[in-house]
């Protein structure tokens, strides 16, 4: 298979238009039409099974004509003031909506921007109904202080929605900064080979697919063998199937879980902040589907877990803040004692004279091996570090060609070609820049630096990464990989990658030194 074969297929998986599909699953029916307009302009074809009503029936007709209780009259947003066909970001939930050939069916009403939709499913039987009415456990509510609190938070509820559901495999998946994703708990039936710690590549969950995970809070896939239903349509209306639960599947996305040995799968979406911070997947080897109603309970728990991701997250940076003003401020007085002989504290006197105070504060700020501090032709070095023209050319690349204030690369190598001859002592570079006044009201630049060394960097994937798609022989067409199995890949040219706290510290550092600068220079 060559690159360009590679390239056209990935493509190809981003433009797919998933909400157009025209299609849906068989596990129930759909009704819809256009934004404020009640008439049904698309139908399932399978709607006489559901409902007793046919597509020829339903179609253009006012959805009181075939559905005269929809939505009940109960509801505080009912037909009386049309608000039912208006966009709106809820889903609204109907159980016992109406009863027809299948039974009692439950409802699910949407509406975005372009159509309203109303879903029909079947109802839980009264035998179940504690399923969905059961409240989300106290315990998702207990806010996590430490890394094991969270640990053990993630693993509770992946154990939990495995009860809940009854499927086999319950995965909590994080989505990291280079949307490559990773399995954090797990929670999986005996016998079943693990997948906690191992890595997907971005390309497995294309954006146009994260996109409609923003949109919906669950995402269920009952028999990838099921032949979709398509949808009917009225004077040309097409579909916008954005919030519709029962949406029929992407080809590729169905040829990936068959891969995978996955026939039923139930995601969950763990929205944080408005970004998709990751997703719960739910995989089992038969077909499984569950009522509308459990996959909502279930939902809400998710939901409330992003608590959890928000509260620890928070925690954890609040302490890292603490615990780092009084190293800034060790820092402050380190480098004001060395230049206690200047008017200003704008530190860059020509008579610098640093002590071991201030090397091992600097160094100890970010847990750096290397450090430097630069001003014009002066280089000031502490700990393991490039040599001095080594520095001065990575400080004139910072200059020209990176605008930021503060910088920070885990693979320096890769962006400045230069750093590969000295990738053992700076793989990773830390920067923060400040501009200044000296004592003759001259504007400089003030470059502080940190270095981390290289570390072989061991990642273990589902999969190899590099192989995103196969070539089917019997088909002759490519198709998403088909190995899933344990590969390791060993890289090399980075170093520890610097963390949010790291560059938190170098952010609040930059800022207490331009203070300081400010109220030297106000002081006149």
């Amino acid at each position: 298979m060559s690159e360009l074969s590679l390239q056209g297929f990935l493509a190809e998986c981003e433009r797919e238009q998933l909400h157009r599909v025209q299609a849906i699953q068989p596990d129930g029916a759909l009704l819809g039409g256009m934004v404020g307009d009640p008439r049904i302009r698309f139908a399932s074809a399978n709607l006489a099974d559901w409902i007793g009503h046919g597509c020829d029936e339903a179609l253009g007709q006012p959805l009181a004509a075939i559905l005269p209780d929809v939505p009940p009259p109960t509801d505080a947003t009912a037909a009386a003031d049309d608000t039912w066909m208006q966009p709106s970001t809820e889903k609204r939930l109907y159980r016992n909506l109406f009863s027809g050939p299948r039974g009692s069916l439950d409802g699910l009403l949407s509406c975005n921007e372009q159509n309203w939709l109303l879903e029909l499913e079947t109802s839980l039987p009264p035998t179940r109904q504690h399923d969905a009415d059961r409240p989300v456990p106290h315990r998702l509510y207990r806010m996590p202080y430490t890394e094991l609190d969270w640990e053990q938070q993630c693993q509770y509820l992946a154990n939990e929605l495995r009860a809940a559901t009854g499927f086999e495999r319950v995965m909590i998946y994080r989505f990291r900064d280079d949307d490559c994703g990773e399995v954090i708990s797990e929670s999986l039936a005996e016998g079943l080979s693990p997948y906690l710690g191992l890595r997907y590549p971005a390309s497995d969950i294309p954006r146009i697919a994260r996109t409609l995970y923003l949109s919906n809070r669950h995402r269920q896939i009952a028999d990838i063998a099921a032949e979709p239903v398509p949808i009917q349509v009225h004077d040309g209306a097409i579909a916008d199937l954005t919030l519709s639960d029962l949406r029929a599947v992407s080809p590729v996305h169905l040829a990936y879980l068959r891969n995978m040995g996955v026939t039923a799968s139930l995601s969950f979406s763990l929205i944080l902040y408005g970004r998709l911070w990751g997703l719960i997947a739910c995989h089992h080897h038969a077909p499984r589907s569950l009522p509308l109603p459990v996959r909502e309970r279930c939902a809400e728990m998710a939901q409330v877990f992003t608590l959890s991701i928000g509260g620890y997250q928070n925690n954890r940076r609040l302490r890292e803040v603490n615990g780092s003003d009084q190293e800034i401020v060790r820092l402050l007085d380190a480098l004001r004692d060395a230049e206690s002989h200047r008017r200003s504290s704008a530190f860059g006197a020509p008579t610098f004279n640093p002590g071991p105070t201030l090397g091992r504060a600097l160094l100890s700020l970010v847990a750096a091996e290397g450090a430097a501090l630069v001003d014009g032709n002066q280089i000031v070095t502490f700990g393991i570090t490039p040599t001095r023209p080594e520095i001065q050319a990575q400080v004139e690349w910072l200059r020209t060609g990176l605008g930021d204030q503060v910088f920070s690369t885990d693979a320096l190598p890769n962006l400045f070609y230069p750093a590969t001859n000295y990738a053992d002592r700076a793989s990773g570079l830390l920067a923060v820049r400040v501009s200044r006044f000296d004592h003759i009201d001259k504007r400089g630049e003030r470059v502080f630096l940190w270095w981390r060394p290289e570390q072989p960097r061991t990642v273990y994937w589902a999969g190899d990464p590099r192989k995103d798609v196969c070539f089917d022989e019997q088909s002759q067409h490519l198709s998403p990989r088909s190995s899933f199995d344990r590969w390791i890949e060993t890289t090399s040219g980075h170093s520890e990658p610097w963390s949010d706290s790291d560059l938190l510290r170098a952010k609040k550092f930059r800022s207490l030194v331009l203070r300081a600068i400010n109220a030297d220079v106000m002081r006149g």
